[in-house]
Parts: structure tokens; C-alpha cells; sequence
């Protein structure tokens, strides 16, 4: 007994409990990993602000982790180490990870299948124009990394805007095998970058224009069965579209980032659009894309839902045809942002017309380069913004199929999830007010409900018919289509009609947003939940 009131003491004075866990309170609190963004299988180290005397409990999304430790170099706390798990969605994952009444969180976000899939890590960044690409490049050979020219030997792009991130340049970067012999994952290729030539690259509110190589898709679902019992939707008629309205968006341009929009009967183009897939034959005009195939088009039957004379919601507006996606519905990451920049240049220059930014295309991988552009766009240029509408994505019924928290940016960009991106407070990605996150719904035997492929969450701002709506080909012929990739064009059209209804009192687009969603949208039609439908169905009884 004696022998145990000793030994109970000396444990005591080490400041130890029976357990070998350390005495005094629970240590609690956010970490940051290293990297902050990690692709599949790349490992990423934590540390924590206590010392491991076990194996801690580490968790990805509630997924569990396989963690090892090792003693922080600083002397204080532990460093806990694991690998992003493969089959995962990308974006912001929670973590947390826990060793006795210990526990810590954060957030890390996963860069998905198409940055995993790369053999040579990559990046993207968008410097400043007072840079020269001579001193960028001096910059980061200090990183290990050197500037991998574009295609034509030119080492930057120049992105074509007046002001904000529009008006740097892109550039491309990967390792220098010469400074760095071997090979590095992408999260540390970011990290490297950021480092090393973080001062000469954009930074819009502490975020910084810096990507993974990456692409998005266009909605692959045109030539998926419909659900069972669907009817064609009528788009005009599904959202009570008024007939011989004065406002039909006259004023108006749509700038469609797709596969391209032919030029069909029906349909204003503006002159001005851009083909950012085949820069040697560039033609904005022609519409590839294909499944099955078949030509079936994509951009082209979103343009003729937001304003064609017969199908359009807004049939006075103009379309500025931008091509970043090719015949297979892939939009490499450089296109896209060509492409929303090009957008915003076109914007610049023609001040006089109200511009809508249909955005019918989207990836699990956020891109704060894509972030900082809309960021711009939306909340830096008061009532010269320009309104931004984004399909929610259509993995909604397969979301099981890897883990994690399914994402679909640009549109859950407006959501309200807190991506973290530094360390520093304050210096996050904050929600992206007036985005316009744009779910689906199809016609279920004479009711319209929320179709089952339409992306859910905080990010969905309201939905539109977008499963078997009557559109055009490229051909000019009639054609059914399904995704969310069509919901979100028929809202660009009522944007792009309440923008010429105030254009006399110009609007934000967060106050056109606010506004637009207080009074044409129908929160009880369709008894969905908020993450499935937002605010409720368009609906344009009330438009002028």
C-alpha cells in the first residue's frame, strides 16, 4: 500500500495521470494542416498543441484516419500525420482529430480525381501586371520551381481586364528538376509558390490567385434516362413567364461560358465572344459538344433557354458566345478563367449594357483563382458588378459513391461553409454575396418536384426547371435536356429582365440578389427542404 501512495505521488509531480495523459485542463482549439490543400494520397501533417503519449483518433469528414506521430520541431506539442484517403470528394473537409479529453479541428481542402490523376503536379497563377515575367521567375527558382511556357512559347497570358485580378497574367508553374531533384506533391508545389512569389501574385482580401492544374465539367447528364413518369418541360410556361411584357431584357448581355452557342434564328449574339479551346481556329460560334456520338450541344441550349425569341426568358437580351469546354464537356481550369475574364473585360468596355454571367459548368475542387475573379466581379464594383448565376451540379444522387461532403463550385462558392484558405484571422474565403446557386426540377406526372441528380446544401439558392426542357440543338433542332446545366441559364434570363427593370436605379448584385429572390421565387410549390430547393421555385408572376 505503501508502494502505491508513492508511486501515486511521484505520478503526480511529473504531472501525469494514471493514464499517462497530461494533468490540468482539455486542450482544445483549430489547427492548420500542412498542406492546406492535398490531393489523394498525399500526406499532410497537423500540429498539435499538446504532446502524444499515444496513438491520437483522427477523423476526415468523419472518415477515420490512419495517423502517425512524431515530436513538433519547435519542442512544444506533437506533429500528428496522415494521408487524404483516396475515392474522395474534394473541397473543404472538416477534421478533427483527438487523443483523451484533447481535441482539436480544422478544415483541409481536398483537391479531387482530376488534380490526383496529374503525373506531374502543376499550378496556375495569376500575377500582377506591374510584374515582369523575368522577375516572377527569379522569384520562385528560390522554391525549387520554374515557369512552364504556354502553348506558342509565350510564359504569361495576359487575362484582358482593366482593374482587379482580370487585369494580371496567367502563368504556369511547376518543379525546376535542376533545383528540385525530386518529385513533389501538389500541395507542396502550392505551398512552394505561395512562398516564394506570393508578393508578386494577385491577393484579393488575403486570398491569394493560385490553383492546382485542374479542369471542370459541363453536366453530363443530356443523354441520361429522365426519371421515371417526366413530362417535357415547357421553360416559359413552368416559371409563369409573362407574355408581351415591356421587359424582356432588352439591354441586356448574357455571357454564356460553355462549349460555344451556333448561330441560330432567334438568337442576338454580340460580337466580341471568344474561343479559348482552339486558339489556332478559334470560333466561338461552333458548338461540338457531343455524347454518344451525336452532337447534341450544350452551351448552345443553355443560350436559347436565358433569350432565344421562342424558348428564351429573356428574348430581348444579347448572348457574348465564350468557349472554354470542348466536344467532350471538359473546361481546363486556364480556359475557364480566360473565359469568366474575358467576361468581365467585355463588361469594362461596354459599361452601358447589363451583364449576366451564365456559369453552367462546375467541379468538386474549388479554384480561388475562379473565387477571386467573382469575388471581383460580385462585391468589389458596386453597381457595376456583374450578376453571376452557377449551376448546382447534378452528383447529387451518387454522392455516396466516395466520401466526404460533396461540393460543386463556382456555386458553392455562395454558400455558407467558411473555406478556410490562411492562417491569418479574417483571411478566409468568405460566401460570395449575390451568386446565384441554381438547382433543378423536373415535371413528375403533372407536379413539378426537385429533380434527384440536383446538387442539395446551404448553397442552393433557388431552383429552376431543369430535367427534359425543351431547348435547341446546334442544328436548330428541337431537343430535350436535362441538368442543372439548364436550370441555371432560365434564371440568367430573369436576371438579365430584372436588370433592365432597374436600370434606372442601378442595383448591387447582392441587392439584386436579395431583391430577386424576396419576389420571384415560391418557397411553398414544391415542399422541398431549403437545401434542396433555396428559397423555392422561379417564379415570375410578380415580374415586370
Amino acid at each position: 500500500m505503501r508502494w502505491g501512495i508513492h508511486m501515486f505521488l511521484l505520478m503526480s509531480l511529473l504531472g501525469c495521470g494514471p493514464t499517462g495523459e497530461m494533468a490540468g485542463p482539455p486542450v482544445t482549439g483549430t489547427v492548420y494542416p500542412s498542406p492546406r490543400r492535398a490531393t489523394w494520397m498525399e500526406e499532410v501533417r497537423v500540429t498539435i498543441p499538446w504532446t502524444s503519449r499515444s496513438t491520437p483518433a483522427a477523423k476526415l469528414a468523419e472518415v477515420p484516419l490512419e495517423v502517425r506521430t512524431e515530436p513538433a520541431p519547435s519542442g512544444a506539442g506533437s506533429v500528428v500525420i496522415f494521408k487524404v484517403p483516396d475515392n474522395f470528394w474534394g473541397g473543404p473537409q472538416n477534421f478533427e482529430i483527438v487523443e483523451g479529453a484533447n481535441r482539436v479541428t480544422g478544415s483541409l481542402t481536398v483537391l479531387g480525381q482530376t488534380v490526383f490523376e496529374q503525373p506531374e503536379p502543376e499550378a496556375l497563377a495569376v500575377i500582377q501586371p506591374s510584374v515582369p515575367d523575368s522577375g516572377f521567375e527569379q522569384k520562385i527558382a528560390d522554391g525549387g520551381l520554374r515557369v512552364v511556357p504556354f502553348s506558342g512559347g509565350s510564359k504569361s497570358v495576359p487575362l484582358g481586364g482593366r482593374s482587379g485580378p482580370c487585369a494580371g497574367r496567367l502563368v504556369r508553374v511547376a518543379r525546376d528538376p535542376a533545383r528540385l531533384t525530386s518529385p513533389v506533391s501538389i500541395g507542396a508545389l502550392l505551398e512552394r509558390l505561395e512562398q516564394s512569389g506570393g508578393s508578386s501574385v494577385v491577393d484579393v482580401d488575403g486570398v491569394l490567385g493560385i490553383d492546382p492544374v485542374s479542369g471542370h465539367d459541363l453536366d453530363p447528364t443530356i443523354l441520361t434516362d429522365p426519371s421515371p413518369n417526366t413530362k417535357p418541360i415547357n421553360a416559359r410556361t413552368a416559371v409563369k413567364a409573362r407574355q408581351g411584357s415591356n421587359y424582356t431584357g432588352v439591354g441586356a448581355t448574357i455571357a454564356v461560358v460553355d462549349s460555344g452557342v451556333s448561330n441560330l434564328t432567334g438568337l442576338t449574339l454580340r460580337s466580341g465572344g471568344a474561343d479559348f479551346v482552339n486558339p489556332d481556329t478559334p470560333n466561338p460560334l461552333q458548338d461540338e459538344y457531343t455524347q454518344g456520338g451525336v452532337v447534341v450541344g450544350h452551351g448552345t441550349a443553355a443560350a436559347v433557354l436565358a433569350a432565344h425569341a421562342t424558348y428564351g426568358i429573356a428574348p430581348g437580351a444579347g448572348i457574348l458566345p465564350i468557349k472554354s469546354c470542348d466536344k467532350d464537356g471538359k473546361c481546363r481550369l486556364e480556359a475557364v478563367i480566360r473565359g469568366i475574364c474575358h467576361a468581365v473585360a467585355y463588361a469594362e468596355k461596354n459599361p452601358q449594357e447589363q451583364l449576366v454571367l451564365n456559369l453552367s459548368l462546375g467541379s468538386d475542387t474549388p479554384s480561388e483563382i475562379v473565387y477571386i475573379i467573382l469575388k471581383d466581379a460580385l462585391m468589389k464594383r458596386g453597381v457595376n458588378g456583374i450578376s453571376v448565376v452557377a449551376a448546382a451540379g447534378n452528383d447529387w444522387a451518387i454522392r455516396s459513391s466516395k466520401s466526404g461532403v460533396l461540393h460543386h463550385f463556382p456555386a458553392s462558392f455562395g454558400g455558407n461553409r467558411g473555406l478556410s484558405v490562411r492562417r491569418e484571422p479574417g483571411r478566409s474565403m468568405a460566401v460570395l454575396k449575390g451568386l446565384f446557386s441554381v438547382g433543378a426540377v423536373g415535371d413528375y406526372s403533372g407536379t413539378l418536384r426537385v429533380s434527384g441528380f440536383s446538387g442539395q446544401g446551404d448553397f442552393v439558392d433557388l431552383v429552376a426547371p431543369g430535367e427534359r426542357v425543351l431547348s435547341l440543338s446546334p442544328a436548330g433542332s428541337p431537343r430535350e435536356y436535362t441538368g442543372t446545366s439548364f436550370a441555371a441559364p432560365i434564371v440568367s434570363g430573369a436576371v438579365a429582365v430584372i436588370r433592365q427593370a432597374t436600370s434606372l436605379v442601378p442595383l448591387t448584385p447582392e441587392a439584386l440578389e436579395l431583391a430577386f429572390l424576396a419576389n420571384y421565387t415560391n418557397p411553398t410549390t414544391l415542399g422541398a427542404p431549403e437545401e434542396a430547393q433555396g428559397r423555392g421555385l422561379l417564379d415570375l408572376t410578380r415580374a415586370p
